[in-house]
């Protein structure tokens, strides 16, 4: 009787085992599924050339300060901020009627000194007459010759005043000197008044637009005059500029020198104080060098040492964590020279790199591009 309920129990606790038998394998693939994905890079051989970084702000070609050369109050400004002008075009004046009676008067005396000059001429000529014929003596003809003399110097003097007054009268009027030019800031109303010198008008004049940047005391030694480099604009996402260095500081600001450049034909619209970035480059050894750069960010240090992540594939959809040791030299441009433990073509981790280590299993598809 025993032995036949023990039989009977039988087919349900098999029912009962196979299908916790069964858990196994689903178990497994979810454990399977949850492998780690990583961002990774392909390591290839840089060109012999290299950039260094430096922020600077964009510069006309010319800049100017007009102002008139006379004190007066003004007339009528005739450009506002942010219009285009052209060589010879009026920018402003002051009231004329001071300077036009400068003239007048000068013009007044003029006159008199001719008239003057005139009869001291004619009482010259006259005196000579009477001296050839000795009813004149030698001392009335040379007080007559003095005087002829003296009447001409006035006259001379009476036409530089009056050139003067011309030019002061000129100087009422504040014109543009320079060829495409645009009005960048004004620094007067119509009605006041203003000294000599006192800055009207700020103009940016010319094609050619220029970036000073400060360069670092550790790279100024590489920078030379006739350079070329490359600038690029926050306004003007994605674009480069080619520009040549045109003017190397060599008054210290702080620890850094200033670094004029000049763009050539940009096609964009590039105003004074945007901001810029200017590329210079570098060369690195000869062409027969085989320079390897990876971010700074990749390479980990460990008990003085450097490694990165090699990717191992298993071709399975997984690969396995190498965990390589690196030799690194020089930062270049945000990046480290790797003199040794890698070769082109193989597969570093780039990101999370902290909470890996060696021998674990990630999951990597070498068809898909990862991140950097």
């Amino acid at each position: 009787m025993r032995i036949t309920r023990i039989v009977g129990l039988l087919p349900f606790l098999i029912g009962l085992t196979m299908p916790l038998g069964g858990c196994d394998k689903p178990e497994s693939k979810a454990h399977a599924e949850r492998l780690r994905p990583v961002a990774t890079i392909t390591t290839s051989y840089s060109e012999q050339q290299r950039f260094y970084e430096f922020s600077g702000v964009a510069k006309a070609g010319l800049t100017s300060r007009l102002s008139f050369r006379i004190a007066g109050k003004v007339q009528t400004l005739n450009v506002t901020v942010g219009e285009k002008i052209k060589k010879g075009q009026l920018i402003a004046t002051l009231n004329p009627s001071d300077y036009q009676l400068e003239l007048q008067k000068s013009q007044a005396a003029l006159s008199q000194a001719k008239a003057e000059a005139r009869n001291a001429s004619a009482n010259y000529g006259r005196i000579k007459s009477l001296y050839e014929t000795e009813t004149a003596s030698r001392t009335e003809l040379d007080n007559a010759q003095a005087g002829s003399e003296a009447a001409s110097a006035l006259v001379r003097q009476a036409q530089n005043a009056l050139a003067l007054a011309e030019q002061r009268l000129g100087y009422t009027r504040l014109v543009n000197q320079e060829n495409d030019c645009l009005v960048a800031n004004s620094e007067i109303e119509s009605g006041e008044n203003v000294n000599a010198g006192s800055t009207v008008v700020i103009v940016n004049c010319g094609n050619t637009t220029k970036v000073e940047t400060v360069v670092s005391e550790t790279f100024i030694s590489r920078v030379k005059h006739g350079d070329e480099v490359f600038v690029q604009f926050n306004a003007f996402k994605g674009q480069k500029f080619k520009a040549v260095v045109t003017e190397v500081g060599v008054d210290a600001k702080g620890t850094a020198y200033p670094v004029t450049v000049a763009l050539e034909e940009t096609g964009e619209p590039i105003l004074p104080g945007m901001a810029a970035i200017v590329f210079f480059k570098i060369e690195l050894g000869s062409r027969e060098d085989k320079n390897l750069y990876l971010p700074m960010h990749v390479i980990q240090a460990e008990r003085e040492r450097t490694f990165v992540y090699v990717v191992k594939d298993n071709n399975d959809g997984s690969a396995t964590l190498v965990k390589t040791p690196v030799t690194v030299g020089q930062f270049t441009g945000g990046e480290l020279l790797v003199m040794s433990g890698l070769e082109a073509g193989q597969v570093v981790v780039t990101k999370g790199v902290r909470q890996l280590y060696d021998g674990m299993r990630i999951k990597y598809s070498p068809q898909i591009i990862q991140p950097l």
